[in-house]
C-alpha cells in the first residue's frame, strides 16, 4: 500500500507544482499585456491590435486567474494571486465596459417636451438586410433627430475605393416629410426642428468643394449641425471615427501593415483633435453621439470624456454593450471573424453645457447592423 500511495502523493505534488508554475507565468504574461496595452494605447500605431481586447475580458481574464490562484500551493499562490490583483485593478481603473452606478440605478420618466434622438451605424444603409426594412425600423422610433452613419454605396472586395455617394434625396425626403437634411460624406443627419448652419469639423474642414467622395468618405467622419429648438440652439455631432482595423483586412495580401496602422491612427487622431477644438469654440449646448470605434479601455477617448459627460448616467445596463451583434454581412473572408461576439461598446454618446439626458438605452435593430442603436431622451 505504500508504494501506490507514495507514488499517488507524488504525481500529486507534481500536478500541483506544475499548475503553480503555469497560473505563474499565465498571470504574469497577462499583467505584462495589460500594462503595455494601457502604456501604450492611443499613443503609437501598433497598440491598434493590443486595443482589440473586450474590456469585459481585460477584467474577466485576471479575476479567473484570481480564482485559481486560490487553488495553488506555497509562495506560487500569493505571487499569482498578487499578480492577477494588480492586473484586474488596472483593468477596472482604466475602462472595464462596466456600468457599477446601474445596479442601485432606476430608470427615470422621460418629461413632457423632451427631445427624441436616435443614432445608428447602419452598416451601408442596410445594403444586406434591405433599405426598406431600415426605413421601417427608423420610422418605429417617430424620433425628432437620427443622426446616422454609413449612409452609403457600398462594393464588397474593393477597400477603401468601394464606397460611393448614395443619391436619395428623393427617398429621403418622401420618407421624412418635413424633415431638415444635412449629408456629408457616409453621415446623414435628419431633424424635425431647423438647422441653422452645419460649419465642417476636423480634417473634413481642410477638404475642398471638388473633392472626390471617396476622399470625403475616407477624411470627413463629423458632421455637426446647430438646430434651433425654441429660443435655443443645440449642436449635435454625428460622429463616425475611423476604423482601425478592416474586418476583411488580408494581412497576407502583400500589405504594408506598419503603414497601414500607421495611417489608420494618424486620422484617428486627427478626427478626435478636431472635433475636441470645435467643442471647446463652440459656445452651444452640445450632444456627440455616433460610432466611434472605441472601446472603454482605450486610451483615445480620455480627451473628450474629460471634456464632455458621457450619456451612461441615464442607462440602466450593468454591461452596456452597442456591438457586435447578430446581423446579415457581406464581408468577405475567415467566417468565424464575422460571427456575433457582442462584446464591445462602440457607440457612444455625450454631452457638454446644459443638456439633460433623461433616458439613454442601446435598442436591437432587428438584425440589420450589428450595431445596436442609440436611444436618447434629452432636454435642454
Amino acid at each position: 500500500m505504500t508504494g501506490p500511495l507514495s507514488s499517488r502523493r507524488r504525481a500529486a505534488r507534481t500536478a500541483r507544482l506544475w499548475y503553480g508554475r503555469t497560473l505563474l507565468a499565465l498571470a504574469a504574461l497577462w499583467l505584462l499585456y495589460a500594462t503595455v496595452r494601457w502604456l501604450l494605447s492611443g499613443r503609437w500605431h501598433w497598440a491598434i491590435p493590443l486595443d482589440a481586447t473586450p474590456p469585459l475580458l481585460l477584467t474577466a481574464v485576471p479575476a479567473l486567474l484570481l480564482l485559481c490562484a486560490a487553488a495553488a500551493c506555497g509562495p506560487r499562490r500569493t505571487r499569482a494571486a498578487l499578480l492577477s490583483a494588480t492586473a484586474l485593478l488596472l483593468a477596472l481603473t482604466t475602462g472595464s465596459g462596466l456600468n457599477w452606478p446601474a445596479l442601485w440605478r432606476s430608470e427615470h420618466p422621460v418629461p413632457p417636451g423632451a427631445l427624441h434622438i436616435v443614432s445608428l451605424n447602419t452598416q451601408y444603409w442596410g445594403r444586406s438586410a434591405g433599405t426598406d426594412k431600415l426605413y421601417a425600423l427608423l420610422h418605429r422610433q417617430n424620433a425628432d433627430v437620427y443622426l446616422l452613419q454609413e449612409h452609403v454605396r457600398w462594393t464588397p472586395g474593393r477597400g477603401e475605393k468601394g464606397y460611393a455617394r448614395l443619391d436619395d434625396d428623393q427617398r429621403l425626403r418622401a420618407e421624412f416629410p418635413g424633415h431638415h437634411i444635412a449629408r456629408r460624406g457616409e453621415l446623414l443627419t435628419l431633424s424635425r426642428h431647423p438647422i441653422t448652419a452645419s460649419p465642417p469639423v476636423g480634417p473634413g474642414a481642410e477638404l475642398g468643394p471638388d473633392a472626390p467622395f471617396e476622399r470625403v468618405f475616407l477624411r470627413d467622419k463629423i458632421l455637426r449641425t446647430d438646430l434651433r429648438i425654441g429660443d435655443k440652439t443645440l449642436s449635435v455631432y454625428n460622429v463616425h471615427i475611423t476604423v482601425q482595423l478592416a474586418l476583411d483586412l488580408n494581412p497576407f495580401s502583400g500589405l504594408d501593415l506598419n503603414a497601414y496602422l500607421r495611417r489608420k491612427h494618424a486620422w484617428r487622431q486627427a478626427e478626435f483633435r478636431g472635433l475636441e477644438r470645435d467643442m471647446a469654440a463652440n459656445p452651444h449646448p452640445q450632444l456627440i453621439t455616433g460610432d466611434f470605434n472605441s472601446s472603454d479601455s482605450m486610451r483615445e477617448l480620455r480627451p473628450l470624456r474629460d471634456r464632455a459627460s458621457d450619456a451612461l448616467r441615464a442607462n440602466t445596463d450593468f454591461t452596456p454593450l452597442s456591438w457586435k451583434f447578430p446581423a446579415r454581412a457581406d464581408f468577405a473572408g475567415n467566417a468565424a471573424i464575422h460571427r456575433a461576439y457582442p462584446l464591445w461598446r462602440l457607440d457612444w454618446s455625450f454631452t457638454a453645457g446644459p443638456v439633460h439626458v433623461h433616458r439613454y438605452d442601446f435598442r436591437p435593430t432587428d438584425g440589420i447592423s450589428e450595431h445596436r442603436m442609440q436611444d436618447l431622451w434629452i432636454s435642454l
